[in-house]
């Protein structure tokens, strides 16, 4: 009896270094079945200089649980921010386990593999790259639309489009418009997430009161990062090529009953409306009635009316035709036309009763019709 026990000691003993192998070896397959399965990049794309944020996950696709001792990222060129993972833990068969590593790419554009380690508290070790790229491609502001020039207190539509050459999506997307005494409506416009190779077109007014400068800028993140794209836009004023023009024709006058009578044709050679077209007399020549003033009312482009004005002028050969107008803003304009009057002697001049030239005529006429008469009588 004695004997058989130690028959089974002798051979548990003598046998044990081929169990602890058995064992060793099954840890070993275990941890074999541990694989990457995904990997999160925020920002997809990095600015030189971002901070980011890389979430690696794996799996256990084994039978068994696999103890992980230690967790770490580490690259020659990329700042790792965050700490390894030090403490052990155990991942079970056909379990997930995600670990988070904080890095600033504060690297020149290009492509980077920081190395993601995983180590086994039994046996073996997992390496595996990871790709980041860093891109300084900022977000585009394009000018679409906007007048050839600016005149004061008339507001103007200007139309951009904002758009994502990146190959990754940014978000909160703002555009603020800046400039002195531009009145922009609105004063900004939110886009939010703008997708890869996407654009939003933008159209806003503004009002100048002088000659200045508008600043479009965009700003927006990427991942965590704040970033900004900025186009400057100068404000000149001048005329512009699309505004309404009136133009004075066919002008003549005539003085009758002690004043002059001024008649024409206002026509709109612009390519937009004049509302509230209004023309009397100006400079050098006083306002009567009845036709102190002529209000044509709205000229559509290529349009044209007739007026008829009336005024005093007193020692003076050139008058001067006001017209008034607004855009379809509102937006008021004044433009004055000189005129020639023509002298008294030349104009056709009426006054109440006879002329003596007529009265003249008159007599001629009648005494030669009564000698005509009193012949004819005599020869009978």
């Amino acid at each position: 009896m004695k004997t058989g026990i130690f028959l089974v000691l002798f051979g548990l003993i003598a046998f044990s270094p081929f169990i602890s192998l058995v064992g060793a070896q099954q840890v070993g397959e275990g941890a074999a079945q541990v694989t990457v399965s995904s990997v999160d990049l925020n920002p997809g794309v990095f600015f030189e200089g971002d901070t980011g944020i890389i979430t690696i996950e794996i799996v256990n696709n084994g039978l068994e649980s696999v103890a992980i001792r230690r967790a770490t990222m580490y690259d020659a060129d990329i700042s790792i921010l965050s700490s390894s993972y030090d403490t052990t833990t155990t991942v079970g068969a056909g379990n997930r386990m995600q670990f988070t590593f904080t890095i600033k790419a504060d690297v020149p554009p290009g492509i980077y593999y920081p190395s993601f380690s995983l180590d086994f508290r039994d046996a073996g070790y997992l390496r595996y790259p990871v790709q980041i790229r860093v891109e300084n491609d900022p977000l585009e502001i394009s000018v679409l639309n906007k007048p050839d020039t600016f005149s004061a207190g008339r507001k103007e539509q200007i139309d951009i489009m904002v758009g994502n050459p990146r190959d990754n999506a940014i978000g909160s997307v703002i555009v603020h418009l800046w400039g002195t005494s531009l009145d922009p409506a609105p004063s900004s416009y939110f886009i939010g997430t703008l997708d890869p190779d996407k654009a939003q077109k933008i159209s806003f007014n503004i009002t100048p009161a002088e000659p200045t400068s508008l600043e479009i800028a965009a700003d927006y993140k990427n991942g965590i990062n704040p970033h900004s794209s900025v186009v400057t836009l100068p404000i000149v004023f001048g005329e512009s090529k699309r505004q309404a023009d009136p133009i004075l024709s066919n002008i003549l006058i005539e003085y009758e009953n002690g004043k002059y009578t001024l008649t024409g044709d206002v026509t709109n050679a612009g390519l937009e409306v004049a509302n509230s077209v209004v023309l009397s007399a100006g400079e050098g020549a006083e306002p009567v009635n009845p036709y102190r003033e002529y209000v044509v009312g709205s000229l559509q482009p290529d349009d044209f009316s007739s007026f008829e004005i009336t005024f005093l002028a007193e020692n003076t050969s050139k008058v001067h035709v006001n017209m008034e107008y607004s855009d379809v803003d509102g937006n008021p304009y004044q433009r004055t036309t000189p005129v020639v009057i023509p002298p008294k002697n030349n104009a056709r001049e009426n006054s109440p009763g006879i002329a003596p030239a007529m009265i003249a005529v008159i007599l001629v006429s009648a005494a030669v019709i009564g000698g005509a008469i009193w012949y004819s009588w005599k020869k009978r």
